[in-house]
């Protein structure tokens, strides 16, 4: 009978340690606690996956830092993949700047860097800048790419999962970095939108880190968004989900490149809202509302105002948990974050902004390089086995209110 149960017994074991495996390959570091809430596995159940886990130095486990010492029993512990299971090389080709940065199985970023472009730069030529990048800090760090499972990358405008581009000029760019990655790497290369992947990254290591529903809004050049929706990065049928800047405000207002009028970008992008100051910069825009200027000032709550009626909207669709806020505009403060939250509040359904936090973004330029590391993190085949029984040792089957 024992030689009967066998098979399937090992087999549920390896599908509760896969479960366990995915769950600290896309969430990072996590508690027994919240591996059983992500997992649904029983606590004695994951204690056993667990330590056989950690038997195959598959993963590791270290002090949280985050508790007192006050509470009984065992002491709060962190979960990791160990991280010597391979690296992810995320990228972002952004308008004007290019990011590159190398993080482990075990989410820790190992190096990051970025320099400028132009909005005119070609895209072959962003590519070069990039892979320069990656071999100044392969080079400074000492890093080899031998162990590098897959490149995740983020690019401007819609990129859709079934490969298909009503732009051939996009397609063609599209092609051109998967293609030139892939023969100079030679592992699996994802790439997607880099608003969508700073969405991602968003939810992982910043503001909505923890959380199931995120959803993303870049202030900036543009005016973009992305959904992070029960832990997944959410594309749309076409790419284009998250295009919260292409929702008209105003049927009659001016024409946006997209074809359509009254956009939101065509009111509260970096550029419209310095024209509408009259200033060149967005430094001066911050000092004139340190000054209190009152032209200024009423200039950015009125962006924030229609702002917080899109979010409404969206929010009112998706219903996520956080709303995390990113792009230079986020550097005006409560100067505009005040009004948004408002109008949210006003527009937004009960049920929907009862338990709704909106947060500005906290990690740096290199947010979309990061997501592009989730991606690869969530999706590589490498990884997706990962990680591999180590030789030598036994196989075993054996708003909180708008906050």
């Amino acid at each position: 009978m024992a030689k009967e149960t066998a098979g399937p017994l090992r087999l549920l074991r390896e599908t509760h340690e896969e479960r366990v495996l995915t769950a600290l390959r896309t969430q990072g570091a996590l508690t027994r606690a919240q591996l059983a809430e992500q997992t649904g596995l029983s606590r004695a159940t994951l204690s056993s996956i667990v330590q056989h886990l950690l038997a195959k130095h598959a993963v590791s486990e270290t002090a949280s830092g985050g508790e007192s010492g006050r509470c009984r029993g065992r002491p709060v512990t962190l979960l990791t993949l160990n991280a010597a299971g391979g690296l992810a090389l995320g990228m972002d080709l952004g308008h004007r700047s290019i990011h590159v940065t190398v993080a482990n199985v075990a989410h820790e970023v190992v190096a990051s860097e970025g320099t400028a472009c132009s909005g005119r730069t070609p895209w072959a030529k962003r590519l070069e800048l990039a892979l320069r990048l990656v071999d100044e800090l392969a080079g400074r760090h000492e890093i080899s790419l031998d162990a590098l499972a897959g490149v995740g990358v983020g690019v401007v405008g819609p990129v859709s999962d079934t490969g298909g581009h009503r732009q051939p000029s996009r397609a063609a760019r599209i092609a051109l970095v998967r293609d030139g990655l892939t023969e100079r790497f030679g592992v699996p290369v994802y790439v997607d939108n880099n608003t969508r992947l700073a969405a991602l990254a968003e939810a992982i290591w910043g503001a909505g880190a923890g959380l199931q529903d995120v959803l993303y809004l870049r202030l900036s050049h543009g005016v973009g968004g992305g959904l992070v929706l029960g832990g997944h990065l959410f594309s749309g049928a076409g790419g284009a989900a998250g295009e919260l800047g292409h929702i008209s405000v105003d049927r009659n207002g001016p024409r946006c490149a997209c074809g359509g009028r009254g956009c939101l970008e065509r009111y509260v992008s970096l550029a419209a809202v310095l024209e509408r100051c009259g200033v060149r910069g967005f430094d001066e825009v911050l000092r004139r509302l340190e000054a209190d200027d009152s032209a200024v000032r009423q200039v950015i709550e009125d962006a924030g105002t229609r702002i917080g009626e899109v979010l409404a909207a969206a929010c009112n669709t998706v219903n996520p948990e956080s709303v995390v806020i990113g792009g230079e505009l986020t550097a005006a403060g409560d100067h505009l974050l005040r009004p948004l939250r408002a109008a949210v509040r006003k527009y937004a359904h009960n049920q929907v902004r009862q338990r709704l936090h909106i947060a500005p973004a906290v990690l740096g330029h290199d947010d979309a390089a990061r997501g592009g590391i989730a991606l690869v993190l969530r999706r590589s085949a490498l990884l997706a086995g990962y990680p591999a029984t180590t030789p030598g040792l036994p196989d075993g089957d054996q708003l909180q209110d708008i906050g």
